[in-house]
């Protein structure tokens, strides 16, 4: 059985549960856009850098973006909303692929267990926000989670997985009906910080007479599949001369414009995403 393999974690959300509004979501809930061009995906992941830096989560590079192996190909989507002329709040989801999750530097047998199973697995990552406003945030993560869970299901996932720090778990258990799938453990990727496993078990939740608030607001406010369709391709000439190119052929020995090449897994797994 071929078993692919997806990308990245953080968290850069502060104690959200503390902050939820009382009033619906959906009245004021930010604007998202799935990221059509070379220049949107790299300004949000030129956000996702400055946060993460910021937080001492990364090291800096020259390139100024963050990104991971697993984040570049035609299985990833990038969301990102707006805050006045600059990419305010950005998240990234990666559909399971040769390369496979990069939850499974940590998680493997935990992700091996459901693709044993027929599971088709969707992480979401990548997530920050320039804004410091809790309550703005709570606003652009729910919107952003909306994207995430219609790109699952126009994808025909069955699975979504998330990595966040565990003081931040009860927000998606509370709002989306997540699970402790896992131990909490340290993450290298992000400075061997601590990271717990969340899933949700897509179809099952949704399926359900009653839906936490989140996954009811997705649930209420679908999403058309053509949303999707314009996504950036991640194209080999595509990222000629890009930053990203730059960066994972820097950090990981990754060229990303040979056509087709693709990208070996034991590569990828033997440097720890670190």
């Amino acid at each position: 059985m071929n078993q692919t393999r997806s990308a990245e974690m953080p968290a850069t959300v502060i104690d959200i549960t503390a902050h939820l509004a009382r009033s619906a979501m959906r009245s004021s809930a930010p604007s998202c856009f799935c990221a059509t061009s070379l220049e949107q995906v790299e300004s949000a992941w030129r956000l996702v850098y400055q946060r993460y830096s910021q937080m001492g989560l990364i090291d800096e590079n020259p390139f100024g973006i963050h990104t991971a192996p697993t984040a570049v190909g035609q299985h990833a989507c990038v969301i990102w909303g707006p805050e006045g002329p600059e990419v305010g709040y950005t998240m990234t989801l990666f559909r399971d692929n040769p390369m496979g999750l990069a939850l499974d530097s940590v998680y493997a047998p935990y992700l091996d267990e459901l693709r044993r199973k027929g599971r088709r697995l969707l992480e979401v990552g990548m997530l920050a926000d320039r804004r410091r406003g809790a309550s703005r945030g709570v606003g652009a993560l729910f919107s952003m989670m909306r994207w995430a869970i219609h790109y699952g299901l126009h994808t025909n996932l069955t699975d979504i997985v998330i990595g966040v720090h565990p003081r931040h778990a009860q927000f998606y258990i509370r709002c989306y009906g997540f699970e402790e799938f896992a131990p909490p453990t340290s993450y290298a990727l992000v400075r061997n910080n601590p990271v717990v496993l969340l899933r949700l078990s897509l179809l099952e939740e949704l399926a359900k007479d009653v839906l936490p608030r989140g996954l009811a607001d997705a649930r209420d406010n679908p999403l058309p599949g053509n949303a999707f369709s314009d996504r950036f391709a991640f194209e080999p000439e595509q990222l000629h001369g890009s930053r990203i190119a730059g960066f994972l052929k820097a950090r990981y020995c990754i060229d990303p414009t040979e056509p087709a090449a693709g990208y070996p897994s034991s590569a990828v797994r033997t440097r720890n995403y670190g």
